[in-house]
């Protein structure tokens, strides 16, 4: 039998917008935060707002010359983030919704992540692990699944499982404007937490997450 140490699953989420303590990262939080007191779970956040991360500048480095620990030829802020992502059992992608698409700030982390597809050490790491997506958008109609389906598709390739909850096919996804239809509160800059619906679908969605990554590991384990 697996032992509940074999059973611990790290959760790392990581929040796509440029607002630091904004309505993504408030709906993050709270998904994270609703595991607390869930036995050998643990989770933590990167605030891609204020970690440094430039574009993948397509040099292939990684393709050829991965040694050690590096991953690729930049040094800026992702090579903290490296071993983080290696690390973590969940990785929970949150992005606010532009144009119908995720957001710029969680496309160039995406694209950074290239050296699990292509790395001559590092390519695979990511496989098996669980992928979990959620999405903020002003009103309804504005691209919600569309961005959700944008992050999904990184975790398909990578040979990632996708956790996704009963109350969203694609993810968790909510809305930061009353009702969804663009009015605002100006005494309540987070009106993502007033969606009840949004915040129980990202929570189921981490919760699936946590329910999947257990099963794989306690598979892993009976296979030796």
């Amino acid at each position: 039998m697996s032992s509940a140490e074999d059973l611990a699953v790290k959760i790392l989420g990581v929040s796509g917008s440029p607002v630091r303590g904004g309505n993504v990262e408030a709906l993050l939080d709270r998904a994270l935060h609703s595991q607390d007191g869930v036995p050998g779970v643990t989770h933590d956040i990167i605030t891609l707002a204020t970690a440094g991360i430039g574009d993948c500048i397509h040099c292939n480095w990684c393709l050829r010359k991965q040694e050690g620990g590096r991953r690729c030829s930049q040094d800026d802020g992702m090579s903290a983030i490296y071993p983080r992502v290696e690390e973590a059992d969940v990785l929970l992608f949150a992005t606010p919704v532009y144009f119908g698409r995720l957001s710029g700030y969680l496309a160039a982390f995406i694209d950074r992540l290239r050296p699990y597809v292509h790395g001559n050490v590092s390519a695979g790491m990511l496989r098996n692990k669980v992928g979990g997506s959620i999405a903020v958008a002003w009103f309804r109609m504005a691209g919600l699944e569309m961005a959700l389906i944008t992050m999904n598709q990184f975790f398909f390739a990578v040979n990632m499982v996708i956790g996704s909850s009963e109350m969203g096919l694609q993810g968790g996804s909510a809305f930061s404007s009353l009702h969804g239809v663009g009015k605002r509160d100006a005494d309540d800059r987070l009106l993502v937490l007033r969606e009840e619906l949004g915040m129980a679908s990202a929570a189921a969605t981490v919760a699936r997450a946590v329910e999947l990554a257990r099963i794989i590991k306690a598979g892993t384990a009976s296979l030796g």
